[in-house]
């Protein structure tokens, strides 16, 4: 081989090294770990998995973290967020489930949250934990059906839905109600002091609804609202209720509480 020969292969085995050096740093810089909020260098598929587990909103970084990662992104957040609206701390995340079992505060949020369905639909609505609802979430009031319930989801609760494609999560923001004054209520808990005034009040169903009303805390109260005076329904109950007492209402979509 010529001296001009040796020279050209010369200059292509450098250029063909030089090429090769080039893609094996854009490879390295594709692979390298996603710096984490502290600064530290992590794996991406780490910064995800743990930014997930945490219940946390993820960041801007951490979604990039997981799409590097090829690891789905979660569409429903679960953090607990806090504001206060006149007095009172607004806990939870808005967020919609279809039927299924669920977790509080992995799937919903640890917060008070006024729970509703799905327009025109119907079904069954079930908690089991701390504090246990179980109702019929929408159809005929008559029935039993109700429009919304208040509940308060705890960590660990365990969340059933059935006959429903769409249940909402709402967190509540009503301003606290503290005074003495008539008050309508639904099915759910409700606290006195937050959602309704202490002191004394007639407790009466809506028309042709027959449902649970009870009271805990200072005040003990226990009775089937509405429906047949023969198996234990009354029109009314007279109650008096200390601030912190907990108002419970089940297949009820109204209760009137008249100060007096």
């Amino acid at each position: 081989m010529s001296e001009a020969s040796q020279r050209g292969h010369l200059r292509f085995g450098l250029k063909k090294a030089a090429l090769l050096a080039t893609i094996a740093f854009s490879g390295a810089a594709l692979l390298a770990p996603v710096s984490s909020a502290a600064g530290a260098s992590t794996p991406a598929k780490t910064v995800c998995k743990n930014a997930i587990a945490s219940h946390k909103t993820l960041t801007a970084n951490q979604i990039k973290a997981c799409k590097a990662a090829k690891i789905a992104v979660p569409t429903n957040p679960t953090t607990t967020t806090s504001t206060t609206t006149a007095g009172r701390q607004v806990k939870g995340t808005q967020v919609t489930l279809g039927a299924g079992t669920f977790a509080g505060g992995q799937d919903v949020a640890v917060g008070l949250y006024d729970v509703t369905p799905a327009a025109g639909e119907s079904g069954n609505f079930s908690t089991t934990g701390p504090d246990s609802y179980n109702e019929i979430l929408g159809g005929d009031s008559s029935l039993g059906g109700v429009p919304s319930v208040r509940v308060m989801i705890s960590k660990g609760d365990q969340i059933s839905i059935s006959g429903l494609s769409g249940v909402t999560f709402t967190p509540v923001t009503a301003p606290l109600s503290t005074s003495h004054s008539t008050t309508t209520l639904s099915a759910g808990t409700w606290t006195v002091g937050q959602d309704i005034g202490a002191g004394r009040y007639v407790a009466t169903p809506g028309a042709g609804q027959s449902g649970n009303f009870s009271t805990s805390g200072n005040s003990d109260y226990n009775e089937i609202l509405g429906g047949d005076s023969s198996s234990g329904g009354v029109p009314s109950v007279t109650v008096s209720l200390s601030k912190g007492d907990v108002i419970s209402i089940s297949g009820l979509s109204q209760v009137v509480m008249t100060a007096e």
